[in-house]
This record gives structure tokens, C-alpha cells and sequence, in this order.
């Protein structure tokens, strides 16, 4: 399956980085607005001054660069301030298989895999990406030898579902309206309640501002119980068809990464709708956006390169020749969704994010 046609069914380097803030400085870039971009680490870092909650739009499904960005930040001995990392591919079922992985217990790898194999996303969209798994991995790795004050989690937001007690497309469709609330509920619970920070990282349809019926995103219903909790950063990514161009040109000589606050940018003052790439989308999202500027939907922009310099975190199509685990796949295809398939999973997608 190539990365495009894995995102329409979606939608329903620590030296690098440093290398990036020297050779690519903030005064180098065009001031636009009255804002400048500053390095993204240090500048995604002190969100967190102002905000417990860090929610970044990954910017599209499986891209590989927001969670590079995110291993990078992971690392920065600041992130020591940061409590947990929320992501969108876990099934809260297993969260106490996630607690024991992370905090240093010895789990065989067929226990975590159902966290994120076993998802309300299952079948079509899948977490068997590396980059997602080394999310788990490196926690793991910083608890056990980084030195941290406190110990750092994994949390999974996905409601808990048990394919194994799906017996058809009602019980998938049940849960599918509850994710954002989960994702909330998960959030107040273990991180807002008890006085500390995470940083939450999924599609930005969950987190953006000013969408229609706005009080149904996780950044919404956190806030209505910790108002201004929520610092909402969006990903330069997917764009408008034949809008590439006047985008792109809003991030022209920003270093690589950057960030800035949206409303002080050009980017901020583009049109809502010049965000939203080629896709599925809820009905009436894109026309209610009409009047609606990026910097509505956002506090902040980051800008992790190019649309032609993002890569794709490639499926790993392997493991889909599994016989067990493929036959459990179509299983859930079955049941849910007996019209897709699956064909696609089993070959390589393309490295590039967005080839045109």
C-alpha cells in the first residue's frame, strides 16, 4: 500500500537536530507577521512552561518524521520535567502491560504487540510501524538508564476494545464515537488530576481548535475541566490540493525544525482549509471551516522540513505474512469491514510522504 492510499483509509537524531539549529539560525529566516521560527526542541520544550499539556498533531498518519522529532525531544534532559508521552495508536486494555514494559519488567514482544495491533483502528490501520514501537522502546531505555527524577510512561488512549468479543460492525461502531473521549478521560486521570505534563501525539483532527461542533476534540473536553491546559501544535504537513505552493512559501528559509507561534506567522493567517489535504473527512468539517484561519485551529506551527523532504514511517509489511496474525486480520475484515482489502498491507509502501 503506498503512503497515500494508507492515509485515506487512516483518516477515518540528536545530532541532526543540533546540526539544524547552527547551520539554520532563526535571524536567517524571513520575519513574517511580526513572529520569527525558533528551534523546535528547546522552543516545543517550553510550552510546557505555559501548558501541562503538549498536544502535536503528528501532521499526517505515519509520518516519520514527528516521531523522529519526538525520540529527539524524548532525549533532551528537559523532557526530565514531562511525566508521560500520550499515544494514538494504544489500547487502553493493555495499559498495565505498557507500565510494566516501560518501568524495566521483562515482557515477551507478543504481549505488547496487541496494544497497538489491537486498536479500534484495526483492521485497515495498523501500528506495526517501527517508529511507534521504538516509542515504547526508548521510554523503556530512559527509565531504566537516563537518569530521570521520575519515572517516565507510555499512555494508551484507545478505548478497550477486545476483538476477540466483536461479533460484528456494531460493536466496533459503538466504541468509535468514544475514542476522543477516552483520549480525554485518559489524560484528566493520569495526567491533569494529579499535577503533571504530558505530551500527546495523534492526528490533529483530535486536538484542533474552532472544528465544527468543537466541544467533541480531547483538547475541548480536557479544557473544560483544566481550562488552558492545552498548548496545540501543528505539524507542516498536508495541504489543500493546488495550495502546495502559497504554503510552502509561509516556511521558506525556516531552519530545520522550527517553530512559531501561530498567530505571530504567515502560516497562521492562511485559510483554515489549506491544511486539509486530499482525504476522508467527517461530514461538514471542511465547510465549516470556511472562515477559519490556521491559527484558530492551532497555538503554535512546527515545520520539521519541506513537503518534499517528509518521509513516511513505512508499515512494517513483514509481519502481515504471519499466518496466524493474517488470519486474524481478516477475521476483523469480516466482521467490520467486509468490502476492504487487505492485499495492500502485504508489500512495501513508499518512503516518500507526499511524491507530488
Amino acid at each position: 500500500m503506498t503512503s497515500l492510499r494508507r492515509r485515506a483509509i487512516l483518516r477515518g537524531a540528536v545530532a541532526a537536530t543540533a546540526a539544524a539549529g547552527t547551520t539554520g539560525t532563526a535571524s536567517a529566516a524571513p520575519t513574517t507577521r511580526t513572529g520569527k521560527p525558533r528551534s523546535a526542541v528547546d522552543g516545543l520544550l517550553n510550552l510546557f512552561a505555559a501548558t501541562p499539556v503538549v498536544a502535536l498533531d503528528e501532521g499526517a498518519h505515519h509520518l516519520q518524521d514527528t516521531w523522529d522529532f519526538l525520540a529527539v525531544v524524548m532525549q533532551h534532559p528537559r523532557f526530565d520535567a514531562v511525566d508521560a508521552v500520550v499515544v494514538e495508536f494504544g489500547n487502553s486494555r493493555y495499559q498495565n502491560v505498557a507500565d510494566a514494559y516501560v518501568s524495566g519488567e521483562i515482557v515477551r514482544r507478543s504481549d505488547l504487540q496487541p496494544i497497538w495491533r489491537d486498536t479500534t483502528q484495526s483492521p485497515n490501520s495498523n501500528g506495526d510501524f517501527p517508529a511507534l514501537e521504538r516509542v515504547f522502546s526508548l521510554t523503556r531505555a530512559i527509565n531504566l538508564y537516563g537518569g530521570r527524577t521520575r519515572p517516565l510512561r507510555v499512555l494508551l488512549p484507545d478505548p478497550p476494545i477486545d476483538w476477540l468479543s466483536v461479533t460484528g460492525s456494531d460493536d466496533l461502531f459503538a466504541l468509535l464515537p468514544q475514542r476522543n473521549q477516552t483520549w480525554s478521560n485518559v489524560i484528566i486521570r493520569e495526567v491533569l488530576d494529579p499535577g503533571r505534563r504530558c505530551i500527546a501525539v495523534g492526528g490533529g483532527t483530535h486536538f484542533f481548535r474552532g472544528l465544527p461542533n468543537p466541544s467533541r476534540t480531547v483538547t475541548a473536553m480536557i479544557e473544560q475541566r483544566h481550562p488552558g491546559s492545552v498548548s496545540v501544535v501543528r505539524t507542516h504537513s498536508t495541504v489543500a490540493e493546488g495550495r502546495e505552493a502559497a504554503v510552502e512559501a509561509t516556511v521558506a528559509g525556516w531552519p530545520r525544525p522550527a517553530i512559531a507561534p501561530a498567530r505571530r506567522i504567515a502560516y497562521g493567517a492562511l485559510p483554515a482549509t489549506d491544511v486539509f489535504g486530499p482525504g476522508s473527512y467527517p461530514p461538514g468539517l471542511i465547510e465549516g471551516l470556511a472562515d477559519k484561519t490556521v491559527a484558530d485551529l492551532c497555538d503554535h506551527v512546527l515545520c520539521l522540513g519541506r513537503r518534499t523532504e517528509l518521509t513516511s514511517a513505512v508499515l512494517d509489511w513483514q509481519v502481515y505474512y504471519e499466518p496466524t496474525y493474517w488470519a486474524e486480520l481478516n477475521r476483523r475484515k469480516t466482521l467490520v469491514y467486509p468490502t476492504s482489502d487487505l492485499e495492500d498491507l502485504r508489500h512495501e509502501g513508499e518512503p516518500t510522504m507526499f511524491p507530488n
